[in-house]
Formats: structure tokens, sequence, C-alpha cells
């Protein structure tokens, strides 16, 4: 009977742990186009998804449009309705005050040629100049609005098109969601966002040379110097094949093709230890970009062989930070890319059996 009574503290005790860990995850969900929910159960912030289909663009089904418009779960109790710039594939008039109407506890934030569409008390004037920032905290949700260039391509002038982006740190994680950038180090660098430990900036991806270029990858990766990459924005047709053009640049990237698609990061870990209870964790280099040195770390949990390389861009091996037996436990190494000239470099880290693979920008 006792064995019995300890099994059961102890299945009580795995619920408890995942049901809190779930409590304690964040969830960026897919709804259409350039369009996310990001939410972690209690907060909750809607992103350019208000619009009716536009042909061309990914859309979402119309009864899950009408429980936006609507406010019906899990679109209820939205506390930021966020919308980058003044185009119909990014907001409707309608939508929007539609789910206003029907969730009074928004607020929404748009850039100006946005916001005159709209009046009352759920309307924030947030304003900051074309390189500037401002920030605010809405229901314990920390936002940062960034006012950057928009992209100009398909032969348009978009040079007066106002472009925000949004930095959201909720349930302890930073987005950054960058609405239709032009990415360029020129418009990115005035932000600082590469100091900011963004965990998931989410790219539009779709083929234009405003977003497909090698240029415009070592930019952000310069800039904003993300964790992980989302790619959204795409058009409707020829998916498979650019979503294969997105990973060819960015091949540790989720690529968001179809609505409801998601991606929920664990807060407290304890999802990941209970999954994967013998992993190693390989950590971003600091800092990167980095001139001429950096410190690459890792955590092992039990003695083992290790070994750490570094890479050039083509997958060359140029050199080998450690070669053998190490004790359990977090590691630094620096790595001194002094006699190496700018570029993108990858390290790799093998460890029983098993890689680890991450990125960084040597930039002199």
């Amino acid at each position: 009977m006792k064995k019995y009574i300890i099994l059961l503290l102890l299945l009580i005790m795995v619920l408890s742990l995942s049901a809190s860990a779930q409590e304690n995850a964040v969830t960026i969900t897919y709804l259409q186009n350039d369009g996310v929910l990001i939410s972690n159960g209690e907060d909750k912030v809607l992103i350019d998804a208000l619009f009716n289909p536009v042909s061309g663009w990914i859309n979402i089904a119309d009864n899950e449009l009408n429980n936006m418009t609507s406010a019906i779960a899990p679109y209820n109790d939205i506390d930021l309705v966020l919308i980058t710039h003044n185009h119909g594939d990014h907001y409707s008039i309608a939508s929007v005050n539609a789910h206003l109407n029907n969730n009074s506890n928004a607020r929404l934030i748009a850039p100006p040629q946005v916001r005159s569409n709209f009046s009352g008390s759920q309307i924030l004037t947030v304003s900051p100049s074309v390189g500037q920032s401002e920030s605010l905290t809405i229901n314990g949700i920390e936002l940062e609005v960034l006012h950057m260039h928009h992209f100009d391509a398909f032969g348009n002038d978009f040079s007066n098109v106002q472009n925000y982006g949004f930095l959201i740190k909720i349930g302890g994680v930073n987005i950054l969601h960058l609405g239709d950038v032009e990415m360029t180090v020129e418009n990115l660098q005035s932000f600082g966002l590469a100091g900011k430990n963004i965990d998931y900036v989410l790219i539009p991806t779709f083929n234009t040379q405003a977003h497909l270029q090698t240029s415009h990858r070592d930019a952000l990766l310069s800039q904003v110097n993300p964790a992980n990459i989302i790619g959204l924005h795409l058009f409707s047709s020829g998916i498979s094949s650019r979503k294969q053009e997105i990973l060819n640049l960015y091949p540790d990237a989720v690529v968001f093709s179809e609505p409801l698609q998601s991606v929920t990061v664990s807060i407290t870990g304890v999802e990941e230890e209970l999954k994967i209870p013998n992993s190693f964790v390989l950590y971003q280099n600091y800092p990167n970009p980095f001139n001429p040195s950096t410190e690459i770390s890792y955590l092992i949990p039990s003695a083992g062989n290790v070994k750490l390389e570094v890479f050039d861009a083509i997958g060359s091996e140029i050199f080998t930070l450690v070669n053998g037996l190490q004790s359990a436990g977090l590691h630094s190494l620096s790595f001194d890319g002094s006699r190496f000239t700018s570029g993108i470099y990858f390290y790799k880290l093998e460890y029983s059996g098993q890689t680890k693979m991450s990125k960084m920008l040597l930039l002199k």
C-alpha cells in the first residue's frame, strides 16, 4: 500500500511540474500573412492579424477570422492589438473595430497613418520618430515600439510608409516582430537590438530583394543577434520552394507557412528537463558580433569526451578549441579571430554521440 501511495505522489508531482511548465510557457501562433498571436495563457498580444482575406497571401479560414473579430477564445482578453503599417494585408478597419468593440480591455498601438482610422480610449498614442523607439508597459507586458524604414521593392515607392517594429517581453521571453522592415545595417543599428537578448525575431520572407539576400541576412544577424528566427509573410503560391529559399539563408529557422502553426517556449525549463534529462547545452557566443575574440560556453551533464571546433562559412574546419575528456558542468572557452577575415563562422560541439552547432559573426 505504501508503495502505491509513493507512486501516486510521484505522479502528482510530475503532473504538477508539467502543468507549471505549461503555465510558464509562451506560445507564438501563426494566424495569417504577417499575423501572430503571442500568449503565455494570461497575457496576449495580437499583431497584424485582423484583416479580411487578401489575394496572393496566406489567409486564415473564415470561422477562425470570425473568432478573432468576435474575441472568442483563444482571442478573448487580448491585451494589445499591434499593427505594423498601413497596408491592407496587415489590417482592415472593419476587422480591427469589430475586435475592439468585442474586447473592451484591448489597447491598439499603430503608426499615425493607421491610427488616424480609429478613435476612442482604446487607441494609444505612441509616435517615435524614424530611427527612434518608445517604451511602455501595458498589463505587465513590456513593449518597445521601433520606428523603422519600410522596405522599398516591387518597383513601388514605400519611402513614406510608416513601419513599426515591436519588441515584446512577455512571460520573460523577448520577441521582436519587424513588420515589413528594410533589413539593412543602416535601418537597424540605431536601436541597439543586438544587446537586448532577443529570443525570437519574426521576419518577412516573401521573395523580394528586400528580404532574401545574403547582405540582409548578415544585417539581421549582426544588428539583432536573435537566438531564433521565424520566417513568415510568404506568398501563397509555391510554398515549398519559398520555404527552401528561406532555409538556404537561415538553416535553423522556423518557417510559418500554414495558419495555426505554433512555437512554444518553455520559461522554467521543466518541460525540457522532463523530456531530455541527459541533454547538453551549447550557448550563443558572447559578444556576437565580435572583434577580435569571443567566449563560447557550453554545459555538459556528466563527464565525457568533448570536441569543440570552429568552421568557416563554406564548412572548412579552421580551429579546434578542445578535444578530450572534460568534467560535468559549465565550460567557457575563448576564440581569437584576429587572424581570420570578417564573416560568418560556425562552432560545433560534439559530446556523447550528440552534436550541436551555432553561428557567430566576426566584424572587423
